[in-house]
């Protein structure tokens, strides 16, 4: 499962084919911890993730003697040392193996870094722990590298190589991101990305050539947790709220990252759907989705097992294969979703200043959504004035000003174009000027006549151009 060395010039790694630590401590060679939910209730989310770890060349390891890891709400309320020796006596085994480990479930790496940040600090406690642990000839230290799916996708791999083995990039579909509280808190236990306002998994769903799509209730805690301390009603609240905000949107899909927050997504959206309320969000777990990206089928993942069924967004992205063809035939596709990705330049646009309703960077994206006529019949194509503030602000110098120059192009020639427009090339073609001096006012003025216009020779060559004549 060894990886081809790769270079990429912004953002990514080098992935070695025989180091199993290359880039400062890279993890290639690694303990899985599944944790109980995934195995139990979600295989195949197991599937996809042993599918991705193929792909990408990790060398994996189970380990016997794994227990919970253990499950915060239901154990660390009841006894707290109980919970942090079982979570010390799960790190001692894969310390035993002298590994690190990953883990596919934000609770499973959250119990593990809390149980790191705690034990680092309380030499009493560890001490204790390891009395216990000496029965089974475990010891804890601690010097172990504990990390999720998510951030040794980002961190260990780099989004760029996750993406160069893409076989179907999500092109033109609308995804947002749930990371799920225990991904990112608590801090600074836990300190991979901004625990407010992370962006790092948005990056990983974006390199796969979809759109990522903000949304209010991002940070939104999933609730799932409600359900374990009987209150229901409480939980559904949570995933209604959630789910009616990414439908407002429009998303395609909703992504998460751990087991408990698919649960909450899938599982009860399905008690919703039946209690005949009308929301339908298909939900993926990250590595289903980038399975899918490489190649392998719905079938073989085993996507037919969850309770919301993902066919319309399967569907959808067979659809937009075929937009993209089309507009790739006349713009640079990859520029176009890395534009509509950055909008740094949103505000800049000088007519947004004085017209609110003219969005340029929304024009684009619906061009990714493959609605091409629509927008070539839009008359907001024709605001954009060519002034290129927006080429000039372009932190990769791309800007709108030649994407919305061809689209009116495209419009004219569609029959789209505003009538002042057309008119006007009309008597350029038969002319070859749009306008003649006034000699009255020349006169007025001393100034003397101009040279001959060279008008009707270019005439005559535009309508050459237009019969075909070489």
């Amino acid at each position: 499962m060894a990886l081809t060395r790769v270079e990429w010039p912004v953002v990514g790694v080098f992935v070695c084919p025989d180091d199993t630590s290359d880039r400062q401590g890279h993890m290639k060679d690694f303990a899985v911890f599944w944790g109980c939910t995934i195995p139990a209730r979600f295989p195949f989310i197991e599937k996809a993730t042993r599918l991705v770890f193929d792909d990408l060349g990790a060398t994996v390891h189970e380990l016997d003697g794994h227990t919970c890891c253990p499950e915060s709400v239901l154990v660390k309320a009841a006894d707290e040392d109980v919970f942090y020796m079982t979570a010390a006596r799960n790190l001692a085994i894969v310390e035993r193996a002298g590994l690190d480990v990953l883990t596919p479930c934000n609770g499973c790496y959250s119990t593990f870094k809390e149980a790191q940040s705690h034990l680092s600090t309380d030499w009493r406690a560890t001490e204790a722990i390891n009395k216990k642990l000496a029965m089974e000839d475990l010891r804890y230290s601690g010097a172990l590298k504990v990390v999720h799916l998510a951030e040794w996708l980002s961190d260990e791999v780099g989004a760029s190589v996750v993406a160069s083995r893409l076989a179907r990039p999500f092109w033109g579909m609308r995804i947002a991101v749930h990371y799920g509280c225990h991904l990112l808190r608590p801090s600074p236990a836990v300190r991979w990305d901004d625990p407010l306002n992370p962006t790092k998994v948005e990056a990983l769903v974006a390199s796969l050539g979809a759109t990522v799509v903000d949304y209010a209730t991002k940070m939104q805690c999933c609730g799932n947790a409600l359900d374990r301390v009987g209150e229901r009603e409480g939980s559904l609240a949570f995933a209604r709220r959630k789910l009616v905000d990414l439908e407002n949107n429009k998303i395609d899909a909703l992504v998460v990252v751990c087991p408990s927050c698919f649960q909450q997504f899938d599982l009860n959206q399905a008690a919703l759907q039946r209690a005949k309320e009308d929301i339908n969000v298909p939900v993926f777990y990250l590595s289903e989705l980038i399975a899918l990206g490489y190649g392998h089928t719905p079938e073989e993942i085993g996507l037919d097992m969850h309770r919301v069924p993902v066919d319309s967004f399967l569907e959808k992205w067979n659809d937009r294969q075929a937009d993209k063809v089309r507009l790739a035939s006349f713009l640079d596709v990859a520029l176009l979703s890395k534009c509509v990705n950055c909008q740094a330049c949103k505000d800049d646009c000088p007519v947004c200043k004085v017209d609110p309703a003219y969005q340029p960077t929304e024009i684009m994206e619906r061009l990714l959504l493959g609605q091409i006529d629509e927008v070539l019949a839009d008359p907001q194509v024709w605001k954009c004035l060519e002034c290129y503030t927006c080429q000039e602000m372009c932190p990769s110098r791309i800007g709108m000003a030649d994407t919305f120059r061809t689209l009116k192009e495209l419009a004219i020639a569609s029959g789209n174009g505003p009538e002042q427009v057309v008119s006007a090339y009309q008597t350029f073609e038969k002319t070859g000027v749009l306008g003649t001096p006034r000699a009255s006012a020349r006169k007025k003025l001393g100034l003397g006549p101009l040279p001959s216009s060279g008008g009707d020779a270019l005439a005559a060559l535009l309508a050459q151009e237009e019969e075909g004549v070489e």
